[in-house]
C-alpha cells in the first residue's frame, strides 16, 4: 500500500493475472508441475449464461427506463419533464446508496444469490406500477407521486444487486487476458438489448393497446400487424421504404392512444418476461462460487462495513471523478432521447424504435471485434479512444439538430459514432476495474467506481429536466457533450500505460 497508488495517473497496463493456478491444475508433490494449459475458448463457457442474463436484463431495463416509462409519465400520466427527473432520480439514488453494500455481500456470499434478487425484483414492479390508475385529467397527488418514485427505488435496489456482481462475475471465471474480449460479448448484449428494447416495446405498444383496451379482438388485430408487414415488405421491394412512419391516419390514432396508460402495458408486460427469464438462467446456469480470501491477511473475510468504499476513495479517486464527470453527461439524456424524437421530429413508438434498431445493428456488428481487440492494443488506449468517439457523436446531434430535412441520417450517424465509441471504451473499462484489485474485493471496487457512476447519471436527469423544460429541448444534448468531451480530457491525463494494483 505503498504512496504511488495515490498517483493521479492510473498506470493499467501489464496487470498479472489475477487468476491463480488452482491446486487441480498444479501437479504432485514431488515436484512435477502439471500445469493445465487452457484452451483460448475455454473462457466462453461461464460467460454464455452470464451474457443471456445482459441481454434479457438490460433489454427489459431499457423498455422501462428508456422506452416505456418517460412517454408512459408524461404523455400516458401527463406530468412534467421536471417532474419525470424526481420519479425516476429514487431509481438512481438506489443504485447509488446499495452498490457498494450489495457488492461487499456478493464478494462475501457469492454473485449469484444477489444476480437472482436483483432479477426477481424487477419482476414484480411493473405489475404493481399498472395497477395504480390515473384517469385522463386527474391531477397526480403528491402520494401518488411518492408511490412511483418507490416503485422505481425498488427497481434500482435490483439493478444495484445485479449489475456488479454480473461483472465481478467474469471477473472471477476469466483470465485477465481474455477478459476484454468477455466483456466485449456482455457489451454486445447490451448494445442487442437496447436495439430491440425501443423496436419491440413501441411496436407492442403501439399494435397491442387496442386489444388490452377492448377496441380489438386479439385475431383482428393480428390481421392487421399482418397486413401492415406485408405493406412494407412491399415499399421495400420498391424502393419506397420510408423508416417505417406509418400513414397519417395512423400516426393520429397512434398520437391519440399515447395519452392513454393503458397503451404502454404491452410492454411493461414483456419487460416481466424478460426479467422472469433472467431468473431462470440465474437460476440453472450459474454456479455460487464463493470469492477466495487468500490475500485477507487475517484469515477472514471481508466484514459487510463501508471500510472498504473509504479506502476506494483513497485507492482510485481518479477513476471515480472520471466516473463521475462521463455518466453526469449520459445522464443529461438518458430519459429524453424519445421524447426528444416524438416532440421534436413527431415520431411514432415504432419510428423511433426502428431508427434505434438500425442503429444498434450497425453498433453490434463491430462491438465484439473491438472489444477483443482491446487485449491487443491495451485497455488504456481503448478507454481513450472510446471516450473521443462518444464525444465527437454526441457533439454531433445538437449541431446536425437544425437539419430537418435528413434529421434521420444525422440521428443514425451521430448515434452510431457515439455508439462505436460506446463498444470500444466500455468493454475495456470494466476490464480495467475488475483488474484492479483481487478476487476477494473485486465486487467492492467495481460497486464503488460504479457508485460515482450512479450519482453522476443522478445529478444528470436532475439537469436534464431542467434544461429541456425550463431552457430548450437542444440544450440537454449540448450540456452532455460538453460533459462527455470533458471526461475525454481527463481520461487522457488519469489513465496511462503501466502497472497497477490496488491492496485494498
Amino acid at each position: 500500500m505503498g504512496s504511488h497508488w495515490l498517483d493521479w495517473g492510473v498506470d493499467v497496463s501489464n496487470v498479472p493475472d489475477t487468476k491463480a493456478v488452482t491446486s487441480e491444475d498444479a501437479g504432485s508433490s514431488n515436484g512435477h508441475q502439471n500445469v493445465k494449459v487452457p484452451s483460448p475458448a475455454d473462457w466462453i463457457k461461464p460467460v454464455i449464461p452470464v451474457a443471456l442474463i445482459a441481454l434479457c436484463a438490460e433489454m427489459g431495463t431499457s423498455v422501462l427506463n428508456n422506452s416505456t416509462l418517460p412517454l408512459y409519465f408524461t404523455k400516458g400520466m401527463g406530468i412534467g419533464k421536471d417532474v419525470l427527473a424526481l420519479i425516476v432520480i429514487p431509481f438512481y439514488i438506489a443504485e447509488v446508496l446499495f452498490k457498494v453494500p450489495l457488492g461487499v455481500l456478493a464478494d462475501k456470499f457469492g454473485r449469484k444469490p444477489l444476480m437472482l434478487f436483483g432479477c426477481l425484483m424487477t419482476v414484480f414492479t411493473p405489475v404493481v406500477l399498472m395497477g395504480v390508475h390515473v384517469h385522463p385529467g386527474m391531477a397526480i397527488s403528491i402520494g401518488m407521486l411518492i408511490a412511483f418514485g418507490f416503485l422505481r427505488m425498488l427497481d434500482g435496489l435490483g439493478g444495484a444487486a445485479l449489475w456488479p456482481s454480473l461483472f465481478a462475475y467474469v471477473g472471477d471465471e476469466v483470465r485477465e487476458n481474455k477478459r476484454g474480449a468477455a466483456m466485449g460479448l456482455l457489451n454486445l448484449m447490451y448494445i442487442l438489448g437496447i436495439a430491440f428494447s425501443f423496436l419491440i416495446g413501441g411496436k407492442l405498444d403501439d399494435d397491442f393497446d387496442p386489444v388490452l383496451t377492448g377496441h380489438s379482438s386479439f385475431g383482428a388485430q393480428m390481421g392487421r400487424i399482418g397486413h401492415n408487414t406485408a405493406r412494407s415488405l412491399s415499399q421495400l421491394r420498391h424502393h419506397h421504404f420510408s423508416m417505417g412512419q406509418p400513414p397519417n391516419q395512423d400516426q393520429d390514432l397512434l398520437k391519440i392512444a399515447m395519452s392513454h396508460q393503458a397503451h404502454y402495458f404491452p410492454s411493461m408486460y414483456f419487460a416481466v418476461f424478460l426479467f422472469g427469464l433472467a431468473s431462470i438462467a440465474c437460476v440453472i446456469g450459474m454456479r455460487n462460487k464463493r470469492p477466495s480470501h487468500e490475500n485477507d491477511t487475517h484469515g477472514e473475510s471481508e466484514s459487510v462495513t463501508w471500510e472498504s468504499f473509504k479506502k476506494a476513495l483513497h485507492k482510485i479517486p481518479q477513476f471515480m471523478g472520471l466516473a463521475f464527470v462521463t455518466f453526469f453527461g449520459i445522464g443529461c439524456i438518458a430519459n429524453l432521447v424519445k421524447i426528444f424524437a416524438v416532440e421534436e421530429f413527431h415520431m411514432t413508438e415504432q419510428h423511433f424504435g426502428l431508427l434505434i434498431f438500425v442503429t444498434g445493428i450497425l453498433i453490434a456488428c463491430v462491438a465484439y471485434p473491438l472489444g477483443h481487440m482491446s487485449d491487443r492494443w491495451g485497455k488504456p488506449l481503448s478507454v481513450k479512444l472510446g471516450f473521443s468517439l462518444c464525444a465527437v457523436g454526441l457533439w454531433g446531434i445538437p449541431i446536425l439538430h437544425g437539419m430537418h430535412q435528413v434529421h434521420e441520417i444525422a440521428f443514425v450517424l451521430s448515434a452510431s459514432v457515439m455508439g462505436i465509441g460506446f463498444v470500444i471504451a466500455f468493454p475495456a473499462w470494466n476490464a480495467l476495474l475488475t483488474s484492479l484489485c483481487d478476487e476477494s474485493h473485486r465486487a467492492t471496487v467495481f460497486s464503488t467506481v460504479s457508485t460515482c457512476q450512479g450519482v453522476g447519471v443522478l445529478c444528470g436527469i436532475l439537469t436534464g429536466g431542467i434544461l429541456y423544460q425550463h431552457v430548450a429541448h437542444i440544450a440537454p444534448f449540448a450540456t452532455s457533450a460538453g460533459l462527455v468531451t470533458l471526461g475525454t480530457v481527463l481520461s487522457m491525463f488519469f489513465v496511462r500505460d503501466g502497472k497497477l494494483k490496488v491492496d485494498l
